[in-house]
Parts: C-alpha cells; structure tokens; sequence
C-alpha cells in the first residue's frame, strides 16, 4: 500500500457536515488514519440539509420539512502522548435554518440564523500504527489498527424553548467511539465502529418542561477506495437505535431506528491542501432524521518536523 501524504491523512473533515450539531451516527471516512505528529490544519466547510431534521427528536411535530446551511471552522493538531499517535481538534459552526411544520397540531415555521453547537474532539490509535515524525512517515504502509475518539458537545448554538427548532440543544453530548482500520490489498481499506451519544439534560426544553434521552448506540462501516496519495473515494453507512426521550418524566415516540449513508471524494490540490465533497443521506424506520445533504470543505496543513 503506498504511503499516505500529510494531505491525504488529514482530509477527513467535511464528510459529516448534516446538521449543525453531530451525533455519535455520525459517518465520516479515514478517521482512524494515522498522520505525522506536530503537524496542524485549519478546515472551513459548508453544506446544505433538506428533509425531515430536527435536533431533538422528542419534539412534537407533524409534516416536518427543513433546510439548513452549515459552515465550519476546524483547527486540528496531531501530537505523540505515552509513544501514541494523538489528534485533538475544535470545531465551531454557524448556520442558518429554515423550518416548516405542524406543532401540536398548529402550523408553524421558524428562520433562525446563528450558531451552531461547538465542538471540542481527541482521538488515538492506541494499537497497530506508532508515533511518526514527518519525515520518518514516507516509509509508514498501514496495517490493521485499533483507534478510540471521545468528542465533546457544547451547548453554544442559538436557542429558545419557546420554538420547537433550533440551531443549538441547550444540553452538553458526550460521544465515545472505538474503531478499528483494516487494508484490503493495495487499494481498498475498511473501516468499522462502535460509537455511542451520552445526552445530557436540557432543563429549558420546548415549553418550560425538562428533557432527558437514552444513549443513542450506532455501528459505522467505510470502504475506502484509494486511487493515489490524496485521491480517494468513501462509501460510508451507518446504523443507529436507542435514544429514547422523557419530557417532563413522560416517554415520548422518539425511540429512533435510522440509517445514514453517504459517498465522499477527495481530492487533493497540493501535498498539504485539498478538497473533500460528500454526498449524504438518513431514513429513519421509527424517530429520527430523514434528509439529503451535499457539502464541501477545503483545508491546508502545515508544522511537523
């Protein structure tokens, strides 16, 4: 398998980009390869979402029809910790989003444009792929590696629960994963994961009451077609089910059952500068998202020794 350049390990970002917030379903390709340690990245993204898409699931509505405008900032850094690999990035998005439907039986519709729910994330791959300065990577070929994440989400998107819609959720998410990155000859690589979303309490929830959600688990599966260092394509799917929601100490129809699945390209302009463009898409078979999003993001790297 040929060596990866410092563009082609870093362009992971963009791929994601559903909503504003992200949850631990979340498909996103080439997240467990390794890169070069001291080497940073900055990222800007944009995407649009249209479809059935609601932040909190336990929201009571009918006939739900969204479209919504994300950009993201992301700064990314790779350091070595305890003879591992790290990566530890923060993300800050801002959207706009426009949404009609019925609420308790009444027609309604929102446009809101503001922030959307940073993010703060660190990574490893804890078996399989060493530390690397930058110039000992061009001799890196990737076996089977083993990686965990642990991402943080931070209640800084614009809210009132006075609407049933918003840009942000007014609760802090934990999502923990654990994933594993395996060469298929030359060319292919597969990916799986095991992730889950930790919801914290949101005490101001759509009319004044208090709203509590189980663990949402999902499992994430990418096959990685590699062309040349930094052109690659992605098939990504993911499965999730759980979460389901008390409001005010009632259980609300929000057990979710859906699946989102997506293609990514990427496409490299210099060894550390690049383009990745998704195409992505959720249905649900009980609660949960139903929507189509295209996005794109641009980053460049630099640093490392």
């Amino acid at each position: 398998m040929s060596s990866p350049t410092v563009f082609s390990a870093f362009l992971v970002i963009g791929v994601s980009l559903v909503a504003p917030t992200v949850t631990a379903q979340e498909i996103e390709a080439r997240a467990y390869s390794n890169i070069p340690i001291g080497v940073s990245f900055i990222g800007v993204g944009y995407s649009f979402s249209q479809g059935d898409i609601l932040l909190d699931a336990a929201v009571p509505v009918a006939g739900l029809d969204a479209r919504i405008n994300a950009a993201f900032a992301r700064y990314l850094h790779s350091f070595s910790l305890l003879g591992l690999p790290w990566k530890v990035s923060v993300t800050l998005p801002v959207a706009s989003g426009d949404w009609t439907a019925f609420v308790e039986d009444e027609f309604r519709s929102r446009d809101v444009r503001g922030l959307g729910d940073a993010r703060i994330a660190i990574a490893t791959i804890f078996a399989g792929a060493p530390a690397l300065e930058k110039s000992e990577f061009a001799g890196y070929r990737q076996g089977r590696v083993f990686g965990a994440s642990l991402d943080l989400i931070m209640p800084t998107g614009d809210y009132d629960s006075t609407y049933a819609a918003n840009l942000g959720t007014n609760r802090w998410t934990l999502n923990p994963e654990i994933g594993m990155s395996q060469p298929l000859g030359e060319k292919w690589i597969l990916e799986l994961a095991l992730a889950a979303g930790i919801f914290g309490t949101n005490d101001d929830f759509y009319g004044g009451n208090t709203l509590r959600q189980d663990p949402l688990i999902a499992l994430k599966g990418d096959l990685i077609r590699q062309f040349r260092p930094g052109l690659w394509m992605a098939f990504a799917i993911g499965y999730g089910w759980g979460g389901q929601a008390t409001v005010g100490g009632l259980a609300t129809e929000s057990l979710q059952s859906n699946v989102k699945a997506g293609i990514s390209f990427a496409y490299p302009l210099s060894r550390n500068q690049g383009l990745v463009f998704n195409l992505a898409s959720g249905f649900t078979f009980r609660a949960g998202p139903d929507f189509d999003t295209i996005a794109v993001a641009y980053q460049v790297s630099w640093g490392g020794s």
